[in-house]
């Protein structure tokens, strides 16, 4: 079981023109219940979950799950067809009253995208290095410290599946391993590349990325192909990505001549960088930014658990503080919830200090937020609804993929049983593998908050005791997961109820 995910609905924050990379990317990571944090609604027995006046059994899900064997028979996985049901039925309930999605709001994924949008127009206004460069110059920068060599390079790229356990993140190491093995025993990469890899752009190509030079790729990547020599396949290496073999295809010198252009960029890069952490040093000290001391154990309990609701009290607690105000636990949670799932596993696995630099930076993007606002720097409203306008296709072309924006009814059924029937035979395509889940939580954030929908811990742990009794033991059922069909799970989240 697979999910793939709207990449165009991710957050993308703006570029400085001439730039290589982000101007300031504010919100992006480096590499049972919560009693004082979590609300929980009382589980039922009958239903696994409910939307509306739909209603996902446990009968439904363990004659599901019993009929077929590539998905683990763990809490985990049954959260994760639970809370992709609540999706769906969502969406389909409000496509028998608005197929066109037209009422769908879409501010809680898209507001954050064009609040960085303006955030980083505010930085090119204030901070203005010196990106002037002669021949002569640029010339000397690269005489004093040349880059590397151009390299090219093919991979395998293996998604981690959503929320992954443990299991599930070693069933796709696993693969890599096995992948590798077969790589270096001289079975083709291209081949297995064609067959395996999960990047979409290089897979059909055999995994070829073509040539490219230093500071193209992210670290760990880059650093494991130029250690290796031409024809040299490595070990996995991990990014946020998934996990990747590599081939060393070819390598050849870099002249100034050929990599004049990227190199001027880096450069120009290297210096908006470093005048912009001038700028923020300075902010921080003069807004008064701080990180409260248990904000960091906060941040670990809500990444794993965005599904679930708050109290008024947790909500309030205060994140980071600076002299203007605060930022909360509820506003981190907003945030959670539209980040894609290897968002949340680079933040379950990152360091304490760059899970607190990430938390400091979320402060300072309030704090610049404000001054934009009073600089006068806005989004322009035709960007802003040519976002909402893209998005909102987006939404009605994954509707219709899945085929519950017009489902067609079957004699003498209704239409609460026609889109019934329809979401139960998409959750067998997908615990069966013959379908990709579209992960859509983020886009139904707004239908989660407005619609009445619950997610039982109590009938999760139900269903699979009668699935492990039927079928085995749950780790019998785990171990019949196979490498090449590493299954995903959602968050695992306490009971949760919309309503």
């Amino acid at each position: 079981m697979k999910l793939k995910h709207l990449t165009a609905w991710a957050h993308r924050p703006g570029h400085r023109a001439g730039s290589v990379s982000t101007r300031y990317r504010i919100r992006t990571l480096l590499p049972g219940c919560i009693a004082t944090l979590v609300g929980c609604s009382a589980p039922s027995d009958r239903a696994v979950a409910t939307a509306g006046d739909h209603e996902l059994s446990v009968d439904q899900l363990v004659e599901l799950l019993a009929r077929q064997n590539t998905v683990s028979n763990q809490p985990e996985t049954v959260t994760a067809l639970a809370d992709i049901w609540v999706d769906y039925a969502l969406l389909g309930i409000l496509a028998q009253r608005d197929p066109s999605f037209s009422t769908l709001d879409l501010s809680p994924l898209l507001e954050p995208q064009l609040e960085q949008e303006v955030i980083d127009r505010f930085l090119t206004s204030v901070v203005t290095p010196d990106t002037a460069l002669s021949e002569q110059a640029l010339r000397d920068l690269w005489d004093a410290d040349p880059p590397e060599d151009s390299v090219r390079a093919r991979h395998i790229l293996l998604a981690f599946p959503q929320g992954a356990t443990q299991a599930q993140l070693d069933s796709v190491v696993e693969l890599a391993i096995e992948l590798r093995d077969r790589a270096t025993s001289g079975e083709s990469f291209e081949a297995l590349a064609r067959r395996y890899s999960e990047d979409p752009g290089s897979g059909p190509l055999g995994g070829d990325l073509g040539f490219f030079g230093p500071g193209t790729m992210v670290q760990p990547f880059e650093e494991a192909t130029y250690a290796l020599e031409v024809g040299g396949v490595s070990d996995p290496v991990q990014s946020a990505s998934g996990l990747h073999v590599i081939q060393l295809v070819d390598r050849r010198p870099t002249t100034f001549e050929s990599g004049r252009a990227a190199f001027r960029a880096s450069v120009v890069a290297q210096r908006v960088r470093r005048a912009d952490s001038v700028y923020l040093a300075a902010l921080d000290e003069e807004a008064g930014i701080e990180v409260a001391p248990d904000a960091v154990a906060v941040l670990l309990e809500l990444v794993t658990r965005p599904l679930a609701d708050l109290s008024a009290r947790a909500a309030n607690r205060t994140l980071v503080s600076y002299r203007s105000g605060r930022y909360t636990a509820g506003d981190l949670l907003a945030f959670l919830r539209t980040r894609p799932p290897d968002f949340r596993l680079q933040a379950a696995n990152a360091a304490e200090q760059d899970l607190s630099a990430f938390l400091r930076r979320l402060g300072e993007a309030e704090v610049l937020s404000t001054r934009a606002a009073a600089a006068g720097i806005r989004v322009a409203e035709e960007r802003r609804d040519s976002l909402y306008s893209m998005t909102r296709e987006q939404v009605i072309e994954a509707a219709d993929t899945l085929g519950i924006r017009a489902v067609p009814f079957l004699e003498n059924e209704t239409g609460s049983q026609a889109l019934d029937r329809a979401l139960l035979q998409i959750l067998r395509e997908i615990a069966a593998g013959t379908r990709e889940a579209i992960s859509l939580t983020a886009v139904t954030l707004a239908l989660r908050r407005d619609m009445n929908w619950s997610v039982s811990d109590r009938s999760v742990a139900v269903t699979v005791r009668r699935v492990g009794e039927l079928v085995g033991s749950p780790a019998d059922a785990e171990s019949r997961v196979t490498p090449s069909t590493p299954p995903a799970s959602g968050e695992a989240a306490p009971d949760s109820n919309g309503g």
